[in-house]
C-alpha cells in the first residue's frame, strides 16, 4: 500500500507540474504529456494483444503514437482523423500485401481509435481558449471519481455493479466515484469561478445566461459515469485478453493505460462540449 501511495503521488505531482507548465510557460510541455500518454497506451494495447496484433504493423503504430500531435499543429483535431485514416489504409495496403488475416487488421484499426485517437481528443481540449479549465475538468473529476469509487466501494460495497465483467467493483462504489466527480467539479468551481486563480471560467466568457451554476455539476455528472464506463470498458478488454494489467509500467497501478482508461471518454465529453462553446 505504501509503494502505491508513492506511486500515485509521484502521477499526480507530475501531471500538475506540467499542468503548470503548460499554463506559465507553454501548452508545448502538455502536448508533450499527452504525446508520450498515448505512445505508452497504444504499445500496452499492443503488447496486451501479443499474437493477435500481427508484427508487421509494429512500425506503423510506433510511428503514429509519437506524431500523432504533429497534424494537430496545422489542421487541429480533424488533421488527428485524417492522419489516423492515412495509417489505416497504410496498415489496410500492407494487410493485402503480407496476407494478414482480417483479425489482423480490425485489431490494428482497434488501437488506432482505442486509444489513439481516443486520448488525442486530449490536444483539443489544451489547445482550445479554455484549456485550463478544461484539463482541470478531465485530471480532477476522473481522478477523484477513481478515489473515491475505490473508497466507497471498500467501505460500503455489497452489491456487484458488473461481476461479469470487474467482480470488485460495486454500485456503492460507483455512487461514491459520482460524488468524487461533483467533488472534483466544485474544486474547480472554487478554482475558476470564485476565486479565478487560473484564468476564466465559462461565466466570465459571457456565458451566464446559458449556463446555471449547476452546469458544473452537470459535467461533473456525465464525466464521473463516462469515467466509470471507460474503466468498465477497459475491464472487459482485459478479461477478454486473460490479463489483470495492461502493463507493469506504475508498479502496482499498472500500466499507463490503466490510468487513463476512464479519462479517455471523459476528455472526449469535454471536448465536445468546447466545441459547441469555444
Amino acid at each position: 500500500m505504501r509503494n502505491r501511495v508513492i506511486v500515485a503521488a509521484g502521477i499526480a505531482a507530475a501531471l500538475v507540474g506540467f499542468y503548470f507548465l503548460g499554463y506559465y510557460v507553454s501548452k508545448f510541455f502538455m502536448d508533450f504529456l499527452i504525446t508520450l500518454i498515448i505512445f505508452c497506451s497504444v504499445n500496452e494495447m499492443r503488447m496486451a494483444l501479443k499474437d493477435k496484433m500481427p508484427r508487421e504493423f509494429n512500425p506503423l503504430l510506433i510511428i503514429y503514437s509519437l506524431t500523432i500531435g504533429l497534424p494537430y499543429l496545422k489542421l487541429g483535431f480533424m488533421g488527428v482523423v485524417y492522419y489516423t485514416l492515412l495509417i489505416f489504409s497504410l496498415g489496410a495496403t500492407l494487410a493485402v500485401f503480407k496476407n494478414i488475416h482480417l483479425d489482423g487488421l480490425m485489431n490494428f484499426a482497434f488501437i488506432l481509435i482505442y486509444p489513439g485517437l481516443t486520448l488525442s481528443s486530449l490536444f483539443f481540449v489544451n489547445n482550445s481558449q479554455l484549456a485550463n479549465l478544461g484539463l482541470a475538468f478531465v485530471f480532477l473529476v476522473s481522478s477523484l471519481t477513481d478515489v473515491f469509487a475505490l473508497v466507497f466501494g471498500m467501505l460500503f460495497g455489497k452489491h456487484k455493479l458488473a461481476p461479469e465483467i470487474s467482480p470488485k467493483k460495486t454500485i456503492e462504489g460507483a455512487a461514491g466515484g459520482l460524488f468524487g466527480g461533483i467533488v472534483g467539479a466544485l474544486l474547480v468551481f472554487l478554482v475558476f469561478e470564485i476565486f479565478g486563480w487560473l484564468g476564466t471560467g465559462f461565466f466570465a466568457w459571457g456565458l451566464r445566461k446559458s449556463y446555471t451554476y449547476l452546469s458544473y455539476a452537470l459535467i461533473a455528472i456525465f464525466g464521473s459515469c463516462l469515467t466509470q464506463i471507460g474503466d468498465l470498458v477497459a475491464s472487459l478488454i482485459k478479461r477478454s485478453l486473460g490479463i489483470k494489467d495492461f502493463s507493469r509500467l506504475l508498479g502496482s497501478h499498472g500500466g499507463m493505460l490503466d490510468r487513463v482508461d476512464g479519462m479517455m471518454l471523459n476528455a472526449c465529453f469535454v471536448s465536445l462540449i468546447f466545441t459547441f462553446i469555444v
